[in-house]
């Protein structure tokens, strides 16, 4: 993979706005849950479907993306799940039932997005792999810690559902922007049998699966409970909604800098390391009984950076892994579906553990056992160049 196909001009910016679309419409959620609430008259605690709804989608509708972008084409199929990601998401300020609809929506767009851009990357740049993925999953983190601070103060002045219409605004503008690429797009000439079968039968792929899904385990885990753990310690709720930020904010650097320094390695085993190193040391923190806002800060940059280097480096292999678009669509297909229901399980399986237990340490212990096993598999995967050889 050396050679850079022809593609629109608009291509770089496209992925770029891409990567602003894929979590910013979900994670500026949470923030006002209680906002959308009160609009509703429910309970806040009856709106987490709104969180866990599209790791849902992620997981069920991933399989289905390498069929359908075959047919049509990858430029054309983003077009497409643009203007439904903004209809999904302007629609969740209607009323209850198109709340949930338009997240259903939501979801599913982004599912393709998730699925298609490692493939459109090594369909269009191969050449420039690790910089694309810097650039999306740069553009993904920087969205998503505005997104997600800002929704509440703007709601605050104005109304949760102008956020949305915000959100779903920039949905819109990707879509304007992407539609020059639509004129390079094409198909693919492999046939379902030759593609899709493989995958699934393909262990190194399973491992491969198995490395996303657990590592994404243990980030939407962390996203769910680290500001209840703070307050757990002591911290006040303001001061762990700041941590949150921090969370996010800390994976902005490591986003940017895995993919371009994974491209570089014939062996990314280092890289695979330290990450779930990191990882650990950010886990065996929390089982310190310190209850300062300084080590809380420590744990929060510590376990941001090292999650958003492992999400980075899983993303960059799908592309660096395979030899073909078709076969990167397809990886990444199998990956994220099962990958999504996995990581989708962690937030409610550790907050039955501490329901049961009364204590965070066996949710920590839980994640330290989940980070060792997503390593091994991550070495595992890199004993083989490629995947499908």
């Amino acid at each position: 993979m050396t050679n850079t196909r022809k593609h629109s001009a608009f291509l770089v910016l496209g992925i770029f706005l891409l990567g602003a679309c894929m979590r910013t419409p979900i994670t500026s959620i949470p923030s006002v849950i209680n906002n959308i609430a009160e609009t509703l008259g429910v309970k806040a605690t009856s709106l987490g479907i709104l969180t866990t709804l599209p790791l849902i989608c992620f997981g069920v509708f991933s399989p289905l993306v390498p069929v359908i972008s075959r047919r049509l084409g990858n430029e054309l199929t983003i077009a497409i799940i643009t203007v439904i990601l903004f209809v999904g998401s302007y629609m969740r300020i209607i009323n209850q039932p198109l709340l949930f609809v338009g997240t259903l929506l939501v979801g599913l767009a982004i599912t393709f997005m998730n699925v298609l851009l490692p493939a459109l990357i090594t369909d269009n740049m191969p050449a420039k792999i690790g910089t694309m993925t810097s650039l999306y999953t740069l553009s993904m983190t920087f969205f998503s810690v505005f997104g997600a601070g800002l929704s509440a103060p703007v709601a605050q002045k104005t109304s949760w559902q102008f956020v949305v219409q915000i959100i779903s605004l920039i949905a819109l503008i990707t879509f304007i922007l992407w539609l020059p690429n639509i004129k390079f797009n094409h198909r693919d000439k492999f046939t379902v049998k030759q593609t899709t079968a493989s995958v699934w039968q393909n262990k190194t792929a399973w491992f491969m699966l198995f490395y996303f899904g657990l590592a994404s385990l243990i980030f939407y885990t962390l996203v769910a409970w680290l500001p209840t753990m703070a307050i757990a310690a002591g911290l006040s709720s303001n001061t762990a909604s700041l941590l949150a930020g921090l969370f996010q904010l800390a994976s902005v650097p490591t986003s940017f800098l895995l993919p371009i320094l994974a491209v570089r390695m014939h062996n990314r085993t280092k890289l695979i390391v330290i990450a779930a190193a990191a990882t650990i040391v950010g886990i065996v923190a929390l089982m310190i009984p310190i209850h300062s806002v300084v080590f809380f800060v420590i744990i929060n940059i510590v376990l941001g950076a090292a999650t958003a280097a492992t999400f980075s480096l899983t993303m960059t292999m799908f592309g660096l892994k395979t030899k073909t678009p078709e076969q990167t669509r397809n990886l990444s297909g199998m990956a994220q579906s099962l990958g999504y229901l996995i990581a989708a399980v962690g937030p409610v399986l550790t907050g039955a553990l501490q329901n049961m237990t009364h204590s965070w340490l066996t949710t920590d212990i839980f994640m330290l056992a989940v980070t060792i096993i997503f390593m091994i598999c991550g070495i595992i995967c890199e004993k083989r160049q490629f995947i499908f050889d």
